[in-house]
């Protein structure tokens, strides 16, 4: 009678010690499973944002301009309004020049800039056109002073800008005369004068200076008084 009540609570021991040990397994499965959806849910959420960053960041492109295709269009064809806004006539036809394809982007980084009160931006740039009157030198001087140059035209469309701004007909210097040193046409910051760009009217002499009107430049001697275009 003893033996056979031994073996039953040893039989009543065993099973509870398999029950536990059950439980203990079942609970460590939970656990193994219950990490695992963790670090789905983690990995999960860095791609969402990653795809969050991506979409705002293609949104802020757009915005600006960047991704956006430029009209086509001759360089003929091109018009400018006061603000330096691209327009394109009706009856434009085959394709806008290199030195305009990248006038799209250009509109875009004109966005980052902040220009001074009385100063026009364009493309990135700020410019000033002055209501006196004095000699290229003293032009340059003055642009210097206020932390610009005497205006740099690097393309037609550029050109286009100014004109439509300039509120009068007569001569206006700009950043380009004949240097002692070389002999030829150079633009303030150095650089040469392409002349398959500009042709510039009139003698190229040692006290020569360019000054533009209606759309071309001229030579003209240092010493006249005339307005000018800061640039910067």
């Amino acid at each position: 009678m003893q033996d056979e009540e031994r073996y039953m609570t040893l039989n009543v021991q065993s099973r509870k010690k398999s029950s536990i040990q059950a439980s203990q397994l079942t609970f460590k499965d939970s656990s193994a499973v219950l990490h695992r959806y963790k670090i789905l849910l983690g990995v999960s959420g860095a791609v969402n944002g990653i795809l969050a960053l991506t979409l705002i960041s293609l949104i802020v492109l757009v915005s600006q301009g960047v991704l956006l295709k430029c009209p086509r269009g001759n360089n003929s064809d091109m018009e400018y309004d006061d603000a330096g806004n691209l327009k394109v006539n009706n009856g434009t036809r085959g394709n806008i020049g290199n030195k305009d394809t990248g006038h799209c982007i250009s509109r875009a980084a004109d966005q980052t800039v902040i220009c001074p009160s009385e100063w026009l931006k364009y493309q990135g740039k700020c410019y000033w056109f002055s209501t006196e009157m004095k000699t290229w030198s003293d032009s340059y001087v003055y642009c210097l002073g206020r932390k610009s140059h005497l205006l740099i035209i690097q393309d037609q469309s550029e050109m286009a800008f100014i004109q439509k701004n300039l509120k009068q007909s007569n001569y206006v210097w700009i950043g380009l005369n004949i240097t002692s040193m070389k002999k030829t046409w150079t633009w303030v910051d150095g650089s040469p004068l392409d002349p398959k760009m500009f042709f510039i009217k009139g003698p190229a002499t040692e006290n020569s200076c360019a000054a533009t009107k209606e759309s071309k430049i001229y030579s003209e001697t240092c010493g006249s008084v005339f307005k000018w275009i800061c640039q910067y």
